[in-house]
């Protein structure tokens, strides 16, 4: 979304030695830190982020590993989510294929189970593809997490205390015709129904569920498009997304996000929760 301050230290480590490092370095500093994916579904304190902000969008981000006769891959927290469905339709292997436009990183998609579906009531997320991860707790340790270890729901699972290190999916075997033609109906749904041209990080609000309609529908009918608030505005295309307009702040972001809450409550009694993560100062 390009709004917030800076980090007092950035890092970007490449190698697990180096991450371990700089864990090893705040705290003997005393400084907390913040594992960052891609950082398109969080948005920083204007004032910034006093301590370590590790960046994981380097971090082994070429290292996918596959087999195919049980039709798993594992994937580095690092990698793309871009690079990983172009991994997988090469390999001629279904399943990720809504992740295709969603620009994150394998870790932050893990974290708050990212997903995707053109399709009305139906929800496709990567928790569901996941069979074990392989992480570090805060303080450095290794641990390794199976299925029955793992918790996912909607946007949310219980790895945000972890450092995840690398994940193994389970997909299966379909043509690379047929996995292109999924990830071309997806591209086009989102061209068609999703503002993707300005700064924006997707969506702002999760969904309440049925029976409710989608927070999209329901920003909408409360006649918010277009509502704006210095720098940021509800997209004119898609109510559930916040678009930069240029020079927007986080505080600009928090603002609207509370009058959108707001005009919503008063007019059907549904309380919206965000999304998108706001990270403070400290």
């Amino acid at each position: 979304m390009r709004v917030g301050g800076p980090a007092a230290y950035f890092a970007e480590p490449v190698t697990e030695e180096q991450l371990s490092k700089l864990l090893e370095w705040s705290q003997q500093g005393g400084l907390s830190h913040f594992i960052l994916g891609n950082g398109s579904n969080v948005i920083f304190d204007d004032q910034g982020f006093q301590g370590l902000v590790i960046s994981m969008r380097r971090f082994q981000n070429d290292l996918i590993k596959v087999d195919l006769d049980a039709s798993r891959i594992t994937v580095s927290a690092g990698v793309s989510l871009a690079r990983l469905v172009r991994f997988c339709q090469e390999s001629g292997l279904a399943g990720a294929e809504f992740l295709a436009q969603i620009p994150g990183t394998v870790g932050g998609a893990l974290v708050m189970n990212a997903g995707f579906s053109r399709h009305s009531g139906q929800r496709n997320e990567i928790g569901d593809l996941v069979e074990e991860v392989r992480a570090l707790k805060a303080t450095g340790q290794p641990v390794h997490l199976s299925r029955s270890d793992l918790s996912f729901s909607y946007r949310h699972s219980n790895l945000s205390t972890y450092i995840l290190l690398e994940a193994t999916l389970t997909l299966w075997r379909r043509s690379k015709d047929q996995i292109q033609q999924e990830m071309t109906a997806n591209l086009n749904f989102r061209k068609t129904n999703q503002d993707v041209h300005e700064p924006n990080a997707g969506s702002i609000f999760k969904n309440p569920g049925p029976p409710q309609p989608s927070a999209g529908a329901l920003i909408d009918q409360a006649g918010l498009k277009g509502k704006r608030i210095g720098g940021i505005q509800i997209s004119e295309k898609h109510a559930n997304y916040f678009v930069n307009k240029g020079g927007a702040t986080c505080a600009d972001v928090v603002a609207l996000i509370k009058e959108v809450q707001k005009t919503v409550f008063h007019a059907t009694g549904i309380t919206l929760e965000p999304e998108v993560r706001i990270i403070s100062k400290n």
